[in-house]
């Protein structure tokens, strides 16, 4: 019962939760419009158009940190504000996901478009249509919203690791278990935007519409999921010793390489399907499915 009354209040979104979560979307949405970045093509649709994606993630994240760096060194605001409202803020982007699930639901029944972009694609299953959702590109105030929320979610990741961190040196206890954890999170955040038209080529922007599965995916699951390891750190002070932490290290690097080769290769099929890999002709299964490299 003590429990219960203890996580109960904070499972229920608060008001600074909200506005926590409107200005970050906010911005992300100025930003994103904005900054200078490079339009890469998206895969060509069945109707043979082609969304355009300004990739200006990495100056959007630098931005942000640096503003945000700013307005904690002039008191303006607490870095651990994160740390301290986690499940309020997990809850009000849980609320926030169903509610753009209807919204897209709503607003695909009710298009008239014939584009393959917007065109409602009705199973006749409400379940159904609610997880995986109903068009394909939807949009709002002329940004492609898949291609935001998993911009968010990446971005959010990150923002939660820091306010860990923050908290983690404020509260004393900053251990090299986390110092770890955050430079492996950094690199592979900084990576998927130092390389994020390779985003357009995946299948999630390519074939899924956009439901409930990719929404709650986008911003809950990576976020506040992902980032487990840091809270779990942030309770609980794992020593790890020299051997083990270049072990860590060892591993994470050769992870690293593994996945951006093979992500590199994936990319590069999808847009030049004769490309050389590793200076041989690629394998393809099924006229698709790649077969050669790290594949």
């Amino acid at each position: 019962m003590d429990l219960a009354a203890l996580l109960l209040p904070a499972l229920i979104p608060s008001w600074s939760s909200v506005v926590l979560l409107g200005t970050f979307f906010a911005y992300l949405a100025a930003a994103g419009s904005i900054l200078p970045g490079k339009v890469v093509p998206g895969a060509a649709l069945p109707d043979g158009s082609r969304l355009r994606y300004r990739c200006n993630g990495l100056v959007s994240l630098l931005l942000l940190v640096a503003l945000l760096g700013l307005g904690a060194w002039m008191d303006f605001l607490r870095p651990t504000i994160i740390a301290e409202r986690g499940l309020e803020l997990l809850s009000t982007t849980f609320t926030f996901s169903i509610l753009v699930t209807l919204v897209l639901y709503a607003a695909g029944c009710n298009s008239t478009s014939d584009s393959s972009s917007l065109k409602p694609h009705l199973s006749g299953n409400l379940i159904h249509d609610l997880w995986f959702g109903i068009q394909l590109n939807p949009q709002f105030i002329g940004i492609d919203l898949k291609f935001f929320f998993v911009r968010a979610g990446m971005m959010g990741w990150l923002l939660i690791n820091l306010s860990v961190l923050a908290r983690s040196v404020q509260d004393g206890n900053l251990s090299l278990s986390m110092i770890l954890y955050q430079l492996f999170c950094v690199l592979y955040i900084l990576d998927y935007f130092v390389y994020e038209e390779y985003m357009t080529s995946t299948w999630d922007i390519i074939a899924e519409r956009l439901g409930f599965m990719l929404v709650f995916g986008d911003v809950v699951w990576i976020p506040f999921t992902f980032s487990i390891q840091g809270w779990w750190l942030l309770r609980n002070n794992v020593e790890l010793t020299t051997t083990a932490a270049i072990a860590n290290c060892f591993v994470f690097l050769i992870g690293y390489m593994v996945f951006r080769g093979a992500n590199k290769q994936k990319h590069v099929f999808k847009r030049s399907p004769k490309a050389l890999i590793w200076g041989q002709p690629p394998k393809v299964v099924g006229g698709k499915l790649l077969a050669s490299g790290y594949w």
